[in-house]
């Protein structure tokens, strides 16, 4: 058995056992292949120098068995040329464990219709094949609903000055935002502007925050701390009727923001802290691949830029964080962390500037005339 020595292991090959069957992925190429237990021992050979094994096949099974890994590519020649970029990724990426390689190499290059002939020619095959698809908005309206004022023109503010001022808040007052406050920010991320019927995709939303493929996957629930007119507690944005859905009322939220943002306090004194979900079968009733997974995070990071300039442009300060608990979230929302799955979270309110001349500011060397740069008071100020 020495010539098997000449080959080895793909090295971003990866066995899942979804149905209790070994199945072998090769991320790399986009390649599964469903084994029994058989070949999983041929390839045990190849992870160990143990050849105890080898004797339970015979020399005929095991060449047959390991021609088909090498023609498929589950086993590499020594001799022969391969990508050395594969070995270089999972090797250096190791640090971050093995699904960040996994799904980097397994929606690299994901095959997408780009042209309008590409997508004329496969929209009867693609509605042949599909069901409905999902609605773009989840609504409790129902059940009860807060309508919210009419978002506002904002007529004396421009993109640069959101540009310019926005900063990081670290320290908000405990001063409660207003209602139209919250009505803008949340409209001008996630609201609906219109909705328009399309040849293959049946109806999709149009909002001032862009969506892969019009989708719209992500849902907004706010988290009032202290805004007029509304009660503390856990809320669901409806887009489709610019209203508020009451999830839960709790007298003081801090608590639970505390420990699901792993104890950062310099956010406990937002006004309204906003955590951003994605219903996953939006995405993948069109993207029914793996390279669905980069577009929730790509559509996320949309929403949020919105967020953050809006409440800019209101004199709010802003903030963004990943470091929080799905779980905990998944509970407090109600949703399942399967079809829907916790992605963001971003909060505003009131903001303590720091009037003091700083020292160890240095302003960039290309700044527009005029433009006011403000710092607001942060735990590292």
């Amino acid at each position: 058995m020495s010539r098997l020595n000449r080959y080895y292991l793909a090295p971003d090959l990866v066995i899942t056992y979804p149905d209790g069957q070994p199945h072998l992925h090769l991320p790399s190429v986009k390649r599964t292949f469903k084994v029994d237990w058989k070949v999983c021992e041929i390839i045990s050979m190849f992870s160990s120098e143990d050849t105890s094994l080898q004797p339970i096949f015979s020399e005929s099974m095991i060449t047959s068995i390991v021609e088909h890994l090498v023609k498929n590519g589950i086993l590499i020649d020594k001799e022969t040329d391969y990508n050395l970029t594969i070995e270089q990724i999972v090797e250096e990426w190791q640090d971050w464990d093995e699904s960040s390689w996994f799904l980097h190499l397994q929606t690299k290059d994901s095959k997408f219709e780009t042209t309008e002939e590409g997508r004329l020619k496969n929209v009867e095959e693609f509605r042949k094949k599909t069901s409905p698809a999902p609605q773009y908005f989840k609504c409790n309206c129902t059940t009860s609903s807060i309508k919210l004022p009419t978002p506002s023109k904002l007529l004396d503010q421009t993109l640069v000055n959101s540009f310019m001022k926005r900063r990081s808040c670290r320290r908000f007052s405990e001063e409660p935002i207003s209602l139209q406050n919250l009505a803008d920010v949340l409209f001008y991320t996630g609201g609906i502007l219109f909705t328009n019927d399309t040849h293959s995709y049946g109806i999709v939303a149009k909002k001032p925050s862009p969506s892969p493929g019009g989708r719209h996957s992500i849902e907004l629930y706010p988290i009032v701390n202290a805004c007029e007119g509304l009660r503390s507690g856990v809320y669901h944005y409806c887009q489709k009727h610019h209203a508020l859905h009451l999830i839960e009322a709790e007298e003081d939220v801090k608590p639970f923001l505390y420990d699901v943002l792993y104890g950062q306090d310099y956010f406990l004194n937002a006004a309204v802290t906003v955590f951003y979900t994605s219903v996953i079968d939006r995405l993948k009733w069109k993207y029914n691949t793996s390279r669905a997974y980069r577009l929730m995070h790509l559509e996320t990071g949309h929403y949020a830029q919105n967020f953050l300039l809006i409440c800019t442009a209101l004199d709010l300060g802003s903030f963004v964080t990943a470091a929080f608990k799905d779980s905990v979230i998944e509970e407090k929302l109600g949703i399942c962390g399967i079809h829907e799955v916790a992605m963001y979270v971003s909060g505003m309110g009131h903001i303590v500037f720091d009037k003091t001349t700083r020292s160890d500011i240095e302003y960039g060397q290309v700044l527009p005339e005029g433009i006011e740069i403000r710092l607001p008071i942060g735990d590292h100020s």
